[in-house]
């Protein structure tokens, strides 16, 4: 790359990967402890462990899947890449690298977020106190994005990280709409079944966007459809693959090149899947089917993007 130095287009990248994957942590922690209320044994935190594939490495160091050991697995343990307080870390890890392309009020809120974050101890994670956590990790996370749109010059940088957070935040997506299928492919005449609905779409902050497109009744076909294809809600799975498709069209407009072929077939593989869609006859099985497809091919055009451009 000729005006951005190759390893500084991956630490823009991961900045804006990291800081979305800590969010979206603590949104599925909080889901997860809120769809437990109503269930006399709890909330099921193995289901979170499964959802990022965790199980093995969570085995080997905690006896027991309880709230205390989960949320302190993935909150506030340094030794666990997958925690919220390892995410960033080591975002504020990839904005030290390129502190001369960020503005200065990206760094200062990111220094004061990062030592709240670690500030965090065992005592802070209680139940009762999970919502309050994890609502300021989100705010946190959401800040930092809010001075990037207005400090940020528009460059190869800003390209590099937008690319970055929608890649993340689609494959989140996917995770918190995995987390839910069972629970969201309930009988709609049941009260309950609606309620977690509505739990769904608040845990990604959906639930406003999508009464405007549903003011009416509606099923789980019309939120599975919402937060896959809807191109306008922002954490949709067509918006967020879009964006990477335009992000990666003006990266190339910038050194006047076309767009590598294995990145290329990587994106058209993704769309293929996305385009498939998971069928009319939407259950658990299939819905949890498509999603894992998706996120394989998500990861698919990470990695190429990454070869080709950050090494």
């Amino acid at each position: 790359m000729s005006s951005l130095l190759a390893r500084f287009a991956g630490n823009m990248c991961w900045l804006g990967r990291y800081l979305e994957r800590a969010e979206n942590i603590a949104r599925i922690l909080h889901i997860n402890e809120t769809y437990g209320r109503d269930d006399p044994h709890g909330p099921e935190w193995r289901r979170v462990l499964r959802l990022y594939s965790d199980e093995k490495r969570f085995d080997s160091t905690h006896d027991e899947a309880d709230a205390a050991s989960v949320l302190g697995f993935y909150v506030i343990e340094r030794d666990n890449p997958a925690s919220i307080v390892s995410a960033i870390v080591a975002a504020r890890e990839n904005a030290r690298s390129v502190r001369h392309l960020i503005s200065t009020e990206m760094w200062t809120h990111l220094n004061i977020f990062s030592s709240q974050v670690r500030a965090l101890s065992a005592k802070d994670l209680s139940l009762a106190n999970l919502s309050v956590v994890a609502t300021a990790v989100i705010n946190g996370c959401q800040s930092f994005e809010g001075i990037a749109e207005g400090t940020f010059l528009r460059g190869e940088p800003w390209c590099f990280f937008q690319i970055g957070k929608y890649l993340e935040r689609a494959d989140q997506t996917t995770r918190i709409l995995d987390i839910s299928s069972d629970r969201l492919l309930l009988d709609k005449e049941d009260t309950v079944a609606t309620v977690q609905w509505n739990l769904l779409l608040r845990s990604v902050s959906a639930y406003h966007a999508y009464r405007g497109r549903h003011p009416g009744l509606s099923g789980p076909h019309d939120i599975a459809a919402f937060l896959l294809y809807d191109t306008e809600f922002p954490r949709a799975v067509t918006l967020c693959v879009g964006r990477v498709t335009e992000l990666l069209q003006d990266i190339e407009k910038r050194h006047g090149m076309r767009r590598g072929t294995k990145v290329e077939e990587a994106r058209r593989s993704l769309e293929f899947s996305l385009d498939t869609g998971p069928g009319h006859e939407l259950t658990p099985n299939s819905l949890h089917a498509f999603l894992d497809g998706l996120q394989v091919s998500l990861g698919r055009v990470s990695n190429v993007i990454g070869e080709t451009y950050f090494r």
